[in-house]
């Protein structure tokens, strides 16, 4: 499992070549992909059908990778500010 600032990458192990991934902030966490491997190289599958070519030497690395992908295009965007209403004008 790696521990990032906004949340925890969890490796569950499918197979000896695939595995579920899960980004965790304390619960059971939310699965977010998989990752295989091919010919020796690890690659990722979001769980929306997008996917990496073989990119990673380790179950680790695709994991992170996904999850920094996730992050960086899938994640929800962060609340907007409440909108503020003049009461007398």
């Amino acid at each position: 499992m790696t521990t990032t600032a906004s949340g925890q990458v969890q490796v569950l192990p499918l197979s000896l070549s695939s595995a579920e991934v899960r980004l965790s902030t304390g619960g059971a966490g939310t699965s977010i992909g998989k990752v295989t491997a091919r010919d020796g190289r690890w690659y990722w599958q979001h769980r929306d059908g997008e996917s990496s070519s073989p990119i990673a030497a380790n179950r680790t690395e695709a994991a992170n990778a996904l999850a920094a992908y996730h992050r960086a295009f899938k994640a929800p965007p962060p609340p907007a500010a409440p909108v503020r209403r003049l009461l007398f004008g």
